[in-house]
């Protein structure tokens, strides 16, 4: 097998393995995110973060922190895969055209994460329209009693194919594009940085193995970073896909999404979810990168 087969190989297998891994333990956070950022401003059931998580353990049981995850269990698998793949071979393809100081550039390191999220995307943004529906439906169903109840992921899945098409299930892709590709270029290009400071600290060359706590530290500050910059557009992305097209369009677009939102809610409106978005993110992030980092040092020779 030559080079380039072990390289994709290797990227593939763990950046599935470590995306799956982060999933399966930040799901909860999450889906305390979507149900927060769905309220408006001043028709708030929840005070915060905690408060949400409280009463949806409360009113709803443990189990319903886990709406949604069989589809993500589902597709987090081929979309890290695709989303490591397309980071590693971006970086390289700069390097090999451009040379190495460009390929370990901030603005290779923001590209190159911009195209692993489009990548990703493909799969992701059907996923995140399933996961996200069946985490909100709690709140939609009162304000719409008339609308389709999803029984599962599976069955949500069959029924916005048929109420909405494939359209539905790749509803607010630019929006999502628009919020997870600068939030994908910031989080690499933080860690990339953290992770050659940390490395020259401690007198080691800028691809040498780096101890856990590190890879954790890092992947968790660029995580938190990127994740509290790019709140504003992740609160109109989550309002345009939780929207079912067989009903009222409040949000038509970015910016309509943004003029509506700003007129009827105000500024506050836009860091709605931030703690919990951070909560999910950050620690998300840190395993995945971490897990990532490690599962590529150690099968490197064997794949």
């Amino acid at each position: 097998m030559d080079n380039k087969k072990e390289s994709s190989l290797l990227y593939i297998l763990t950046g599935a393995t470590s995306g799956l891994l982060a999933d399966s333990i930040m799901h909860p956070i999450d889906t305390v995110r979507a149900r927060v950022q769905i309220e408006k401003v001043g028709k708030s059931q929840y005070k915060g973060t905690f408060s949400a998580l409280n009463q949806i353990i409360k009113n709803e049981g443990v189990s319903y922190l886990y709406k949604g995850f069989p589809i993500v269990a589902t597709a987090t698998v081929p979309a890290h895969a695709l989303y490591f793949l397309g980071y590693e071979y971006s970086k390289q393809w700069v390097t090999n055209r451009y040379g190495k100081k460009w390929g370990e550039s901030t603005i290779t390191h923001f590209s190159a994460g911009f195209v692993a999220d489009a990548l990703g995307s493909l799969i992701w943004v059907p996923m995140d329209i399933i996961k996200q529906r069946l985490q909100v439906q709690t709140n939609t169903q009162k304000l719409n009693p008339n609308q389709t109840y999803y029984k599962g992921s599976f069955h949500a899945g069959k029924v916005i194919l048929q109420e909405e098409g494939i359209r539905g299930l790749y509803r607010g892709f630019m929006p999502a594009l628009a919020t997870y590709g600068p939030f994908v270029g910031i989080y690499f290009s933080v860690y990339e940085k953290c992770k050659s400071t940390i490395s020259s600290l401690l007198s080691k060359e800028k691809d040498q193995y780096l101890p856990i706590p590190y890879q954790l530290g890092s992947g968790f500050f660029a995580g938190a970073f990127a994740a509290a910059v790019t709140c504003p557009l992740d609160v109109i992305k989550t309002r345009i896909q939780v929207q079912r097209t067989t009903e009222k369009q409040i949000y038509k677009g970015m910016l309509d999404s943004f003029k509506t939102i700003l007129k009827e809610e105000g500024p506050k409106a836009f860091v709605k979810g931030m703690g919990a978005r951070i909560w999910w993110i950050a620690p998300g992030n840190a395993l995945t990168i971490a897990s990532y980092e490690q599962l590529k040092y150690l099968f490197k020779d064997l794949i």
